[in-house]
């Protein structure tokens, strides 16, 4: 679960706020032996089912983590959320062409969370689509990751993640599964 889903959510944090300091997890199996596919024995399970995780950013701010293969009731949930001291905002990969915004600085009559479409044709990659205001899907977003890298490709620039992210996500999640084992806080 760590090094699988999990890693995906600490990717996407360190790509939006900056790198992780240190951790505090818990990580459970729920189901200790499974049956080998191939031969058909009972095995124990040395792999996580489910993670949580507290971490503070390297910026001073804090983050809390979920992951599971056991939210039976969601075909594909990756949600994020991100609150600050005057605003929110919050995404879910089920409605992937919105993100919802709050201000506290909005009125107080009609202060409340706020959903933006973001296809217009201004927002970023939108232009390269047939009419803006309509929704892409998924697969869309590997098209764009092959754009990007053909960019950098031709300006001779790194191409975002690079290999240094990736190490950057295992080290977190190496801390998380040393924390969880040990019942500590662990620094990356």
């Amino acid at each position: 679960m760590t090094g699988d889903l999990l890693a995906h959510c600490i990717d996407t944090a360190i790509w939006l706020n900056g790198g992780i300091k240190d951790v505090s997890a818990v990580t459970e199996t729920f189901i200790k032996e499974r049956v080998h596919t191939a031969t058909g024995e009972k095995q124990k399970v040395t792999i996580d089912d489910a993670c949580l995780f507290h971490c503070h950013f390297n910026n001073g701010s804090l983050g809390l983590f979920e992951s599971t293969r056991y939210a039976r009731g969601h075909k594909a949930l990756y949600t994020l959320e991100i609150n600050g001291a005057n605003a929110s905002i919050r995404w879910d990969l089920h409605d992937l062409n919105r993100l919802e915004f709050f201000d506290h600085s909005d009125d107080s009559q009609t202060r409340g969370w706020r959903t933006i479409h973001i296809t217009d044709g201004d927002m970023p990659y939108m232009d390269k689509w047939w009419v803006p205001g309509l929704c892409i899907g998924y697969e869309h977003t590997f098209v764009h990751q092959v754009a990007d890298f053909l960019a950098s490709v031709e300006k001779g620039e790194p191409c975002n993640p690079t290999f240094r992210d990736a190490l950057e996500t295992a080290k977190v999640c190496d801390a998380v599964l040393a924390s969880a084992k040990d019942r500590s806080w662990k620094d990356v």
